[in-house]
């Protein structure tokens, strides 16, 4: 039994998949691995920046809501 890949980017076929993803693996040819690992850079990139983002805020809000010794939920 013959077994034949195809893309899951552009669904050519290819005889050696690049597989790319952390939890849902996928196949591609060597083009669209490119474009696949660009954007898990890009995604990782945005959770970093969100992260800081939600820290800055979030210290921003217990500075307003704990002023004077109030002690918040959650908040040491």
């Amino acid at each position: 039994m013959a077994i034949s890949f195809s893309c899951d980017g552009c669904g050519t076929k290819i005889t050696e998949p690049v597989k790319v993803g952390h939890i849902t693996k996928r196949e591609y040819c060597e083009k669209c691995a490119e474009i696949a690992n660009q954007f898990i850079a890009d995604e990782e990139a945005l959770r970093v920046e969100l992260q800081e983002k939600f820290i800055d805020e979030r210290a921003l809000l217990i500075a307003k809501y704990g002023a004077d010794g109030f002690h918040l939920p959650d908040v040491r």
